[in-house]
């Protein structure tokens, strides 16, 4: 990630860190139009696979909203490890963490990208973190190769209708704040990170949703 864009995603999480966890909050409201923000993510962690003991990696970790579903999984013997580029997120992180007295998350403030990945992880996690990393294909391969045999990999994020113009964008006003701009979409990383796992992993599965602006994509380890 060059320094100019990797310090404006810093920036704008900065700015957001304080409320970001609230504004998730009020998308949820909308989960009677099928916008069900919880049900996604308990679907992309599902697809992991995972059991107690396992060690995950949440990659783009922010605030630390997957973990109590990683949590209920793998349980105190297992292990999560939380990634991100923002200081200030992982600092929301470490408060969600002391708070519930977690002794098993471990949280590493990363370019994913640059990551260096322990050895035979069991499920590697992202979600709505990819689309803002320009190296986003570079982070799936090398997390398929930190994969034990069998593991799982397992992103949720958004992507954009190859029917819509890109002019749409306005409507959807609250995606520029979070570094989804029109360089991101032109740039279209969706479609790297499906051509990565598809090429990295076997049964690998992805589904559309939400009139096709957002995907779950999984595999597992060939």
């Amino acid at each position: 990630m060059d320094k100019e864009h990797q310090n404006h995603v810093i920036q704008s999480y900065r700015k957001r860190s304080t409320r970001y966890d609230f504004t998730v909050g009020i998308f949820n409201w909308f989960s009677s139009f099928g916008f069900d923000i919880p049900a996604w993510r308990r679907a992309a962690v599902q697809a992991l696979g995972l059991k107690p003991g396992d060690t995950v990696v949440d990659i783009g970790c922010g605030t630390g909203l997957n973990f109590p579903l990683l949590q209920d999984i793998v349980g105190p013997e297992g292990k999560i490890i939380g990634i991100d580029l923002s200081d200030a997120m992982l600092e929301k992180a470490e408060q969600l963490i002391n708070e519930n007295g977690w002794q098993n998350v471990e949280l590493v403030c990363s370019d994913a990208a640059q990551y260096a990945y322990p050895q035979h992880v069991d499920g590697i996690l992202s979600t709505f973190a990819l689309i803002l990393v320009p190296e986003c294909g570079r982070v799936i391969a090398n997390g398929c190769q930190a994969l034990h045999q069998c593991g799982r990999f397992s992103v949720l994020d958004m992507c954009w209708p190859e029917e819509w113009s890109i002019l749409w964008r306005h409507v959807f006003f609250w995606l520029r704040p979070y570094g989804v701009t029109k360089e991101t979409l032109e740039r279209r990383p969706w479609k790297t990170v499906w051509e990565s796992m598809n090429a990295n992993l076997a049964n690998y599965t992805q589904n559309r949703f939400w009139f096709g602006m957002m995907y779950r994509a999984s595999g597992q380890r060939q």
